[in-house]
């Protein structure tokens, strides 16, 4: 087994994979603001990289916020505040580039920090009334819930609803990720129940959810497959109708798959991304089979570009607009590639600096890249959470 599936159960250790002197976070201090300038980060112009990265070297990652573990954020209708969420189960309110250390809400004492699991993702209702939540509980399972949110931002701790609740067969490869639909549905990505190598085979198996993206009725908690194959979908991004998939690998390839037409997906039309029975476009394992495998858009090799895929969103703004920027928690890159790129074979001679664009390197351990109000956010399990300007 190579690692823990998103290398999060790291925790303090760093796997440095570039030669690049790594850029750290701030030392350590209490949840607070940055100055806007404090540590700013150019993006490195390196050997080997697309010629195309020479447009983007006005970008830099700029430190606004420094928070234990953060893992994911969030936006809702109506409020200018971005919501950041600590893996160790709290939730924190950041408005005019100050991030509020009192959370919003505080679910600790439902769940662990511990390898891959905590408190995991966020999501809000179309009007901005209801948080949902993506939280593994005491006993390691998945759960998904909501809470009602008040005018001034704060969680009604009280209103606390489970959705649903998935067993968990090991302890990692738990994803962790939630999105709305515009018509209320959460989509909801689960891995394959962890260990390594898929050894339930429920990945393909299409009575278990786990290996899966799930539509999930918020209000009575129905449940239906419309992706199957998935090893580790730690974050996934919903733009224009296409669920935007970063997933962990196994031996060899980490993987970006997209999820095309998501309103019209039912169990009848879901897509086989073929895990386990393969690893990007290679075959794993023998006794699988997926005979509609959808391959990867891109996938790369584990090496110097890394060994554990951190997704992922669209930029909607600035020179990365219209492109899907995503990380490597190993060895700390940044690449962005085009949102309009199609499933399409990927071959495994190809080089990432083919399909993509290479932007910073050796960031300190980039756990998510998360879109809110428009900006594109970089969180660090270390504790930084940079926004991308330029």
């Amino acid at each position: 087994m190579r690692r823990f599936a998103f290398a999060l159960a790291l925790g303090a250790v760093v796997i440095d994979a570039c030669s690049a002197q790594r850029a750290t976070a701030p030392s350590a201090q209490d949840e607070t603001t940055l100055d806007a300038g404090e540590g700013e980060t150019a993006a490195l112009p390196l050997d080997g990289v697309s010629s195309e990265s020479a447009g983007f070297r006005t970008l830099a990652l700029s430190p606004v916020a420094l928070l234990d573990q953060p893992v994911d954020a969030a936006h809702r209708a109506g409020d200018d505040a971005v919501y950041f969420v600590s893996r160790i189960g709290t939730i924190h309110r950041f408005v005019n580039d100050q991030l509020n250390n009192n959370p919003v809400i505080d679910l600790s004492d439902l769940t662990e920090d511990e390898g891959e699991r905590g408190l995991l993702g966020l999501a809000f209702s179309p009007d901005g009334t209801v948080a949902y939540v993506n939280y593994t509980n005491r006993l390691g399972d998945t759960v998904v819930a909501s809470l009602n949110v008040v005018a001034n931002g704060t969680f009604d701790r009280g209103s606390l609803r489970t959705i649903i609740t998935i067993e968990q067969p090991f302890r990692n490869h738990n994803a962790g990720d939630l999105v709305v639909e515009p018509n209320g549905m959460l989509l909801v990505p689960m891995g394959d129940g962890g260990s390594a190598d898929d050894p339930l085979r429920v990945s393909l198996d299409d009575s278990s959810l786990l290996g899966k993206v799930l539509r999930v009725d918020a209000a009575t908690g129905a449940t239906t497959i419309i992706a199957k194959g998935l090893r580790n979908p730690w974050r996934v991004d919903l733009f224009d109708d296409r669920l935007w998939l970063a997933d962990v690998g196994q031996n060899k390839w980490e993987e970006v798959s997209v999820l095309e037409s998501v309103s019209s997906r039912t169990p009848n039309n879901a897509v086989d991304f073929g895990w386990s029975a393969y690893e990007a476009n290679d075959r794993f394992n023998g006794d699988q089979m997926s005979t509609s495998h959808t391959p990867p858009v891109l996938a790369y090799e584990h090496g110097e570009e890394g060994c554990s895929i951190s997704g992922g969103a669209v930029a909607v703004s600035g020179l990365l607009r219209g492109r899907y920027v995503f990380a490597d928690y190993c060895s700390g890159r940044i690449w962005s590639t085009p949102a309009d790129v199609a499933s399409t074979s990927t071959s495994p001679n190809s080089s990432l600096a083919s399909r993509a664009t290479l932007h910073f390197d050796a960031v300190d351990s980039p756990v998510a890249i998360v879109r809110a109000h428009n900006h594109l956010y970089v969180l660090s399990l270390n504790g930084t959470i940079w926004r991308i300007i330029g």
